[in-house]
């Protein structure tokens, strides 16, 4: 039996089936290709804002309140998230109720209401608020690092919109933008858990066989990114601590590399090992946690440093964060070290083969965004990665005329110039 099945409509809508007969339980998941970078400056957050709007609903459930509990009577709990380049809509069911879970989605997907607007907007800028201080100040750093990487670029704006924009969207925008973007060639459904192939497929085309198919999008190509000599952003915030994301940008997932900036990631903080870990907690306590991610889109991407300090603490951890990064840089790692880091990533993807939502992510995203992998691929790959592969990654995308820097939080004037004064001194070359 196969890890995976890829079946399709004729109409355009993907299908993909993850059989698990040992669970118990399925994951219905729907993902549409559409999100933060296909709007407009003066449309953005209204990806998440439509997101929201379809568990407003629909023909057949009147009422939020009676979408929700059609997910409950078949053992469900509906989500949603939008990203930059997605919008997911899943929930878990009792595999007898396959074709009524598909046939919920469906109504959501299809039949909107379009109903409380107002009420939805008033939640969501509730939300949106979140990222402002009592001044009006963004504070919140991914997005001000995105808007340094990208400006003047859809990716660079927050996802969940600016309070602006979400005073100004009306229902007529959201019903235009879902007639654009919500249609059956940017959709993919992913069933993963107890279920039969045939059953998924049958339910599938009852359901979405007779949407009509529209024009395709396209959306706008990220900016190539030149080095241009590292930037910073210092928000002043009335907080105990101060946030910092370092960040360097990287090319796309379809990059050669992409395996290595995995890697990389799991050098810099995955595990006990982790260098950025032992050497800002472990061995100087200066920060409870510091956290590397990679964020990689079709055509762009970053990997960004996280981690909040004592103002005290600010210019040393920025000083060891940049020894650190060098160290990466100059220095190959052991095969011991490289061992022991492959060994632990593919432990979790061995795990992952009992996790239907990491499965659905796999192949049902994979599959929407066309970066569809098997576990096997990636386990194949992992092994034949080198120290000399990941020091040529490191030297690749870890340089100072890259680098960007978000501070937010209590910091003086004094510890700004200092911090910068070690940007400069500290090269990564």
């Amino acid at each position: 039996m196969s890890d995976y099945y890829v079946d399709q409509l004729p109409n355009g809508v993907r299908l993909v089936t993850v059989p698990m007969p040992h669970l118990h339980s399925v994951e219905l998941v729907c993902y549409l290709s559409v999100g933060g970078r296909c709007e407009k400056p003066t449309q953005s957050g209204i990806s998440h804002f439509l997101e929201h709007m379809l568990f407003r609903g629909t023909a057949e459930y009147a009422t939020s309140t009676d979408l929700e509990r059609a997910f409950e009577a078949i053992g469900g709990a509906v989500n949603a998230s939008t990203d930059a380049e997605t919008t997911c809509f899943h929930s878990r069911i009792h595999p007898d109720f396959l074709s009524e879970g598909v046939s919920i989605f469906a109504s959501m997907l299809r039949r909107p209401k379009f109903s409380d607007v107002e009420t939805e907007r008033r939640i969501i800028l509730e939300e949106a608020r979140e990222d402002f201080n009592e001044h009006g100040l963004q504070i919140n750093p991914d997005n001000l690092m995105v808007k340094m990487l990208w400006p003047n670029h859809p990716l660079g704006e927050s996802l969940i919109g600016s309070l602006e924009n979400l005073h100004r969207i009306s229902v007529d925008d959201l019903k235009q933008y879902y007639r654009t973007w919500y249609q059956p060639g940017h959709l993919v459904v992913c069933a993963c858990g107890a279920v039969d192939r045939a059953e998924v497929i049958q339910a599938v085309t009852d359901q979405f066989g007779d949407w009509k198919p529209g024009e395709r999008q396209e959306i706008e190509s990220a900016p190539k990114m030149i080095p241009s000599g590292s930037e910073s952003q210092w928000v002043q915030d009335s907080d105990s601590q101060i946030s910092l994301q370092m960040a360097f940008p990287l090319p796309g997932r379809s990059d050669q590399q992409t395996l290595s900036f995995r890697l990389m990631r799991r050098v810099l903080s995955w595990g006990g090992g982790a260098r950025l870990t032992l050497r800002l907690r472990e061995e100087l306590g200066l920060t409870y946690a510091v956290e590397a991610n990679c964020s990689m889109m079709a055509d762009a991407g970053y990997l960004a440093i996280d981690l909040s300090v004592a103002p005290d603490n600010m210019v040393q951890a920025v000083s060891e964060l940049l020894n650190v990064l060098a160290e990466t840089r100059d220095t190959m790692l052991s095969e011991e070290e490289l061992a022991a880091i492959v060994k632990s990533y593919i432990f979790d993807l061995d795990f992952s083969r009992d996790q239907t939502d990491s499965l659905a992510v796999r192949y049902g995203w994979g599959t929407q965004a066309e970066y569809l992998r098997t576990l096997d691929q990636d386990i194949s790959e992992l092994k034949k990665v080198t120290p000399e592969d990941l020091q040529n990654a490191a030297r690749r995308f870890l340089r100072s005329d890259a680098m960007k820097l978000v501070v937010v939080g209590p910091w003086s004037e004094a510890e700004r110039h200092e911090v910068e004064e070690l940007i400069k001194v500290k090269t990564l070359v």
